[in-house]
């Protein structure tokens, strides 16, 4: 890509060409449609691993709109959202950011653990949530009115919010919000079983064991065993690993070092696994 120039190809890197499989836990694909056509700008807020970045691919693929991704981190400058100025053999040219490419394209953007980058560069994203729509490209001189099919989405994890890592109210007040949270037993299991290829019996096993870990939550443990873990765990038994040694390895040695949270936790693997 050079320069501003988009077209039909540009675009069709972004698109979802497979429906992901996602399964719904209540309004929330109605409510999201609803926003989509009002272009409302959308926060979904829930723990690590529960379906929040599925949803979104989900939905994309659902309205046929174009996803750019962009996973956020504390080292991530305004530059690296909206674009920069590269040199090459020809001289120097500018080269969009994801933000802006979305924008342009009229594609769905979605910032993922946005409350990780740093306040100063979550800014930028103010003039595309409100009446404006637009990006101004402050280094290349250049407003960028964004597309009509353009919407901003982000993810936030209110458990990990704080005093240093929190989002603005500034910017919270400029969103809609979905909450998300790990569905009810059966529907987990239904999940965990689909996308590890493992027996109904074995999933529910797998979410069992989850619910004893996120009974620990604040008491030892910060976050809980997710619906991504118990997918790499039930695909660990799908490849012939003993359930024990997967659930070991997938549920309980990613979210502790502390051996007393590891003991209770190989225990209540025990208690499902002998």
């Amino acid at each position: 890509m050079t320069g501003n120039k988009m077209s039909a190809n540009n675009s069709d890197q972004y698109n979802i060409k497979k429906e992901p499989y996602y399964r719904t836990v209540g309004d929330e694909v109605k409510l999201y449609e609803a926003a989509y056509a009002a272009r409302m700008p959308i926060m979904l807020k829930g723990p690590t691993g529960c379906g929040k970045t599925r949803f979104v691919e989900y939905m994309a693929w659902k309205l046929k709109r174009p996803l750019v991704t962009v996973a956020c981190n504390e080292d991530m400058t305004a530059s690296d959202l909206v674009g920069r100025f590269l040199l090459d053999a020809t001289g120097t040219r500018w080269q969009d950011g994801p933000l802006t490419v979305a924008a342009r394209l009229g594609a769905i953007c979605y910032l993922d653990e946005v409350v990780e980058a740093r306040q100063d560069t979550t800014v930028v994203i103010h003039p595309l949530t409100d009446h404006r729509r637009t990006l101004p490209l402050d280094k290349k001189g250049e407003l960028v009115n964004a597309h009509a099919d353009f919407q901003l989405v982000i993810s936030y994890n209110p458990g990990y919010q704080n005093l240093m890592k929190d989002l603005k109210q500034s910017t919270k007040q400029r969103f809609g919000a979905l909450d998300f949270a790990y569905p009810e037993t059966t529907i987990e299991a239904e999940v965990v079983a689909h996308e590890a290829g493992i027996d109904s019996d074995t999933a529910h096993k797998l979410v069992q064991i989850a619910h004893r870990a996120r009974n620990l939550k604040g008491h030892g443990l910060d976050e809980g065993i997710s619906t991504r873990l118990l997918v790499y765990a039930g695909n660990l038994i799908n490849k012939g690993i003993e359930p024990k040694a997967a659930c070991m390895m997938a549920l309980v040695r990613p979210i502790t070092d502390d051996p007393d949270i590891r003991e209770t936790l190989d225990a209540a693997v025990g208690a499902f696994f002998q």
